[in-house]
């Protein structure tokens, strides 16, 4: 799969249980290195599925091909009216496949940058259930020399773009206020906080940032497991929760009706064919233990898992604080590493926790106390 390959490098591989959209159960597989993400995940999905579970959509897979020409006097509204026609029928050999998948070309759009004067040819192509990167740049190399022809000018670059903001998924939840009530808070003080905790995320893009990245924890480990590009699904999603200007936070949780909403939109370029996936039999064994879902399903399934693991973190954030839960499972860590096994790791973490040293000498003392070394 890759060049001067010497050997795998493993990440731990977890599942949330029963997960809760549109109806259904999912178990999820998720592919991760950080403790509480998983447990974050099956917790909300626990909760939720008192109030229904989560409903999820995703829009069709509409991915751009980007042709960069330098040295053209050719306006945006010149190619079009002159050009247009020819480059869809230039374009419909190479995209036959698609067409038969129901996908294919569903738009052209010229632009001229400001700055450095370059005309920008972009093509808009439903590329069904691929993520679409290999298409999209054959295509844009191989109809790049037509377009030199025609405006005159020159190539620079002819690529995809990894900006999927025309292939949103979406996620709802609304659970009622009394079900949040912990540790003597009551659900409408709950309620408040979370609704509170998203609104500063609203103004403070240093707090947003963070808050996205928790989104980001469940959505880019289930992206893992199923075998698709975690880089291009990160550079998308961060970049459309800056489309204002300003760092925002990805989703909403406000109180209606002594309900709490919470809601996400954001672009997602999951794929169920092709890439790593099309080589990985861990990756195809996931897709089909999850009843081989298509692109759409899929991406709906990530959008309401982020969304979860958003309201678990965001939960204990304005409850108990995040570190109880986390520092417990890094407890366990910590007593595996010191040289705990089996039931040793339970009753060694425990005692981490009672005195309160999570490094890796406290765990060696603690480990040392009850074995009376």
């Amino acid at each position: 799969m890759v060049e001067n390959s010497i050997g795998y490098f493993a990440l731990p591989l977890g599942v949330v249980p029963e997960f809760p959209v549109n109806g259904k159960t999912w178990n999820l597989p998720l592919a991760t290195e950080e403790p509480s993400v998983i447990a974050a995940a099956a917790y909300a999905g626990k909760i939720l599925s008192k109030a229904g579970g989560l409903a999820a959509e995703a829009e069709p897979a509409l991915m751009k091909a980007e042709i960069f020409i330098e040295n053209s006097q050719l306006t945006p509204t010149e190619f079009l009216k002159e050009f247009r026609i020819p480059l869809e029928n230039a374009l419909e050999p190479h995209l036959a496949t698609m067409n038969a998948r129901g996908g294919g070309l569903r738009d052209i759009t010229v632009r001229r940058l400001p700055l450095t004067g370059v005309l920008l040819i972009q093509i808009l192509v439903n590329v069904c259930d691929a993520m679409g990167a290999n298409l999209l740049n054959s295509l844009a190399e191989k109809t790049a020399p037509l377009i030199e022809g025609w405006t005159g000018g020159r190539k620079l670059m002819a690529i995809l773009s990894n900006n999927a903001d025309q292939r949103l998924a979406r996620a709802r939840f609304s659970i009622p206020v009394d079900q949040l009530a912990k540790a003597g808070v009551s659900g409408e003080e709950m309620g408040r906080r979370l609704e509170m905790a998203w609104k500063v995320a609203g103004e403070d893009p240093d707090r947003a940032i963070t808050h996205n990245k928790g989104i980001m924890n469940g959505i880019t480990a289930f992206a893992l497991a199923t075998g698709n590009d975690t880089r291009a699904l990160e550079a998308s999603v961060h970049i459309y929760a800056q489309r204002t200007g300003t760092c925002k936070p990805l989703s909403t949780f406000h109180v209606e009706n002594s309900n709490l909403i919470g809601e996400i939109e954001l672009p997602l370029s999951l794929a169920v064919v092709g890439g790593a996936m099309g080589m990985h039999p861990q990756a195809q064994a996931h897709l089909k233990a999850l009843g081989n879902p298509n692109a759409q399903e899929i991406s709906a399934l990530a959008a309401a898992l982020g969304l979860a693991q958003n309201f678990a973190a965001l939960y204990a954030l304005v409850g108990e604080g995040i570190q109880k839960g986390h520092m417990a499972l890094h407890a366990r860590r910590l007593a595996f590493q010191a040289g705990a096994r089996g039931n040793q790791v339970d009753t060694t973490a425990a005692r981490i926790a009672e005195k309160g040293v999570f490094n890796h000498q406290g765990a060696e003392e603690a480990l040392k106390d009850l074995s009376g070394s």
